[in-house]
């Protein structure tokens, strides 16, 4: 939790806790496993699959794979099905020893000469699987190859332009060539590539278009689980990769949007790990604050970032110049990956005061147009200076998940 003697009257913005009989993770697991599909219904699933592919994400999402793991190993009875365990990092850097051990679990010892991480600048490991319809190339990574079944686990949470994490992002940018996800990842500079936005967002349309040619003819099941504060498991849903997300997402919308009455002064949006590890990830508490942020306000994101800028290309851009517009102006030129993350900053910074709490250099934090801070109290007494001594104050405490919905926008 972040403590400052000046959040005691901030109004506070948490996600719906669902509550459960249970502590253990693994048993709450278990228990909405049996309820969706069954231990017994995945054992005959996976009857004769003699060629398992199970996809994870990397440990910048907070998906709690070794869990999932745990019971998926207990269903198919023996390590001998799984032939490949794929990372999906997307275009993320290659996870650390110490990150697969997170991610397998009690498995690590027998499933790693079969683990599979994937890299999306090898374009030489990747095979062309066609065009979408809005010019996106399809290249999958070859090692997805020839699985009888393939068996993705997500988790779904809101996401700043693509509407939501979860489903069809296993395979864009999840599996795809650096090429794919940047063409992909060029419409988020849309206006309709936005936070809880799935219908008419290019982003999610075009990646559910991928999605849709990769699996084609493949025979495959998706888990895709919905998490609350802390991390705690409130929900999952399991089947195709698409059902299964559209309905975590009509979970996740009533876990994570919470409504709010005002725009603020000044809004504290949290990024918790692991998403506090690179600024590159941490935006997007920036994002979702921002939204209850009136004008002329300080928007304070709280995130460690011991892991610095992290993909450099949107900072690169952002640090260019001194004017915003020259920003915005050269994205226009053509899009690179990362240029949608400069245009946000740029365009936020436009109308109000970014601060970082953080271990960043703060000469570095402040070319990019965002003042930094040691402690929250510092940063805090600064934005009073900036807004007056009697602010609205709004506290996020997960900010990279939570988005505030104003009534004027829920109407």
């Amino acid at each position: 939790m972040v403590h400052s003697k000046h959040l005691g009257t901030a109004d506070v913005l948490i996600g719906e806790v669902k509550k459960d009989d249970l502590s253990d993770p693994a048993e709450i697991y278990k228990k909405l496993f049996e309820r969706e599909y069954g231990i017994t219904r995945l054992r005959e699933r996976l009857e004769g699959k003699r060629d398992v592919g199970i996809i994870l994400n990397d440990r910048n999402r907070p998906t709690p794979s070794s869990l999932v793991m745990d019971h998926l190993m207990e269903g198919l009875g023996s390590f001998e099905n799984v032939s490949r365990v794929h990372i999906a990092t997307g275009t993320h850097k290659e996870p650390t020893e110490v990150e697969l051990r997170e991610i397998l679990g009690a498995n690590y010892d027998n499933l790693r000469k079969k683990v599979h991480i994937h890299v999306a600048r090898d374009m030489e490991a990747h095979v062309h699987y066609g065009v979408t319809s809005r010019g996106t190339p399809l290249y999958f990574d070859r090692s997805l190859e020839g699985h009888d079944l393939y068996i993705f686990v997500n988790s779904v949470e809101p996401h700043y332009f693509a509407g939501f994490t979860g489903g069809r992002k296993s395979i864009i940018p999840g599996m795809a060539s650096f090429k794919t996800t940047e063409m992909n990842h060029s419409h988020a500079l849309s206006e309709g590539s936005r936070t809880l936005a799935l219908k008419g967002n290019p982003v999610h349309e075009d990646m559910e278009e991928g999605a849709r040619i990769f699996l084609e003819g493949k025979d495959h099941l998706s888990i895709q689980i919905v998490q609350g504060p802390g991390k705690i498991i409130n929900d999952l849903r399991v089947g195709d990769i698409f059902t299964s997300f559209n309905e975590a997402v009509e979970l996740a919308r009533s876990r994570f949007c919470r409504p709010v009455k005002r725009r603020y002064e000044i809004v504290v949006s949290v990024a918790r790990p692991p998403m506090d590890t690179t600024l590159y990830q941490a935006q997007k508490a920036i994002e979702n604050g921002k939204l209850a942020l009136k004008d002329g306000g300080v928007l304070v994101l709280v995130a460690e970032c011991g892991g610095g800028i992290g993909q450099s290309t949107f900072w690169d851009l952002l640090t260019s110049s001194s004017d915003p517009e020259e920003v915005l102006n050269e994205i226009e030129k053509g899009y690179v990956l990362g240029y949608h993350k400069a245009a946000k900053i740029a365009g936020l910074s436009r109308r109000a005061s970014i601060f970082m709490v953080s271990s960043m250099d703060k000469e570095e934090l402040r070319n990019g147009r965002i003042e930094g801070f040691s402690d929250l109290d510092a940063a805090m007494e600064r934005a009073f200076i900036k807004v007056g001594r009697d602010p609205h104050i709004l506290l996020i405490p997960d900010g990279t998940v939570t988005v505030p919905m104003l009534e004027e926008d829920r109407t």
